[in-house]
């Protein structure tokens, strides 16, 4: 819905409640000048102190990173837990406000945020996505390293 500069994303993320950032299988296959996304991915989970439903092959990079919340999980279990009147996934007490995505193409980001129900989402990607409730605009893959830099910077503020 809305597209946010990587200092709004940051501040959108820090006045939510409960989040939980959900990494996929692109973390570990997408290197952004010699950093991969599953660096990001740790970086903003430690700064922020989030838990992390973690996909594939991913959990591995995350606590070989130091991530401790890290449990793997199917990102359409994640999903699936977020609708009806119940959360019942014991990676988190209480559901999510916000899942945050990162690591997903955008065919799987905007069908996992289309499917969420009860949940704000937030896209972590370099192509815009009206589908979430808010989403990074359209970047270079220059112009994304830098937002994801600033992001997991102002997250560790």
């Amino acid at each position: 819905m809305s597209a946010k500069q990587a200092s709004e994303m940051a501040s959108y993320i820090k006045s939510k409640r409960n989040v939980l950032l959900m990494t996929g299988d692109l973390c570990d296959k997408i290197d952004l000048d010699g950093k991969s996304l599953s660096d990001y991915a740790a970086a903003i989970a430690k700064n922020a102190k989030l838990p992390v439903a973690a996909t594939g092959v991913t959990i591995k990079s995350l606590k070989a990173k130091g991530v401790e919340t890290a449990a793997h999980k199917y990102a359409a279990e994640i999903v699936d837990f977020t609708r009806g009147a119940a959360w019942r996934d014991p990676i988190m007490a209480e559901r999510p406000e916000l899942l945050v995505l990162i690591g997903y193409s955008p065919v799987a980001a905007a069908g996992l945020v289309s499917a969420a129900e009860n949940v704000e989402t937030a896209v972590l990607g370099n192509v815009y996505l009206e589908e979430a409730t808010c989403s990074l605009p359209d970047a270079s893959l220059s112009q994304y390293q830098q937002n994801l830099d600033q992001i997991a910077k102002a997250l560790g503020s």
